[in-house]
């Protein structure tokens, strides 16, 4: 079982890959909750805590976030910029979960500071894989995310980052 340390934040506008993604967390383990948001745009918005998502207690600080990159009205890229200027929020995790592996994608997730870039896959057995392992990795190090924990290797699945010895 993955530790509940708090809410998964899923923002993506595809009502089935956040069917698929649900799924396979419950198969994985995840005990927590998931917030699911619809565009970047109310991404920014339950980040800030303001309108819909105002009430922290209701819309706790997320432990984890999956972000598209292919959403409507703001960006998944859009965010990752949004957050990374914002200080405050520089511990969040930021997880690219996308069905694009386009270099240039990967590319500038990882500038703007995605900590992992993960290609959605298409079947329900690779995917509770891949958010079994994403479960092992991130939110079993979430308390302590120290230098060290973090230069362990990726889950599988992950593209690294540009220009690291992992890629080919």
């Amino acid at each position: 079982m993955v530790p509940n340390a708090g809410p998964i934040l899923v923002a993506d506008d595809n009502p089935d890959d956040v069917a698929l993604l649900r799924l396979a967390f419950q198969k994985a383990g995840f005990s927590n909750r998931v917030e699911v948001v619809n565009d970047g745009d109310e991404a920014i918005q339950y980040l800030k805590g303001e309108g819909a998502y105002a009430d922290r207690v209701k819309f706790p600080w997320p432990l984890l976030l999956f972000l598209d990159l292919k959403m409507p009205r703001v960006s998944g890229l859009e965010v990752l910029a949004w957050l990374r200027g914002q200080s405050q929020l520089a511990s969040l995790q930021v997880i690219v979960l996308s069905h694009s592996s386009h270099d240039l994608d990967v590319r500038e997730a990882y500038r703007l500071g995605a900590k992992s870039f993960l290609v959605k896959p298409s079947g329900l057995h690779e995917f509770v894989e891949q958010m079994k392992a994403v479960g092992e990795f991130w939110l079993a190090r979430s308390k302590s995310l120290s230098p060290v924990a973090r230069s362990v290797q990726a889950p599988p699945g992950t593209i690294p980052p540009p220009g690291t010895a992992e890629q080919s």
